[in-house]
């Protein structure tokens, strides 16, 4: 049995935390999800990685 990609979200924010781009990703696992989030780091200072109603992680560029 294959199993089915999740449907995860990430918002690119400001420091204040007001989302101001979007992007919808469909990853394996959350680990996967995180890794492909910080390609998105290079556009914005923050990353929120959301699956559902909950968030997996807040990335900071370095």
């Amino acid at each position: 049995m294959i199993e089915e990609r999740k449907p995860y979200v990430a918002f690119g924010v400001d420091p204040a935390g007001v989302a101001r781009a979007t992007y919808e990703l469909r990853c394996n696992d959350d680990e996967e999800a995180k890794r492909r989030a910080e390609d998105f780091l290079d556009e914005h200072e923050f990353v929120e990685l959301w699956i559902d109603y909950k968030r997996i992680a807040r990335l900071k560029r370095s």
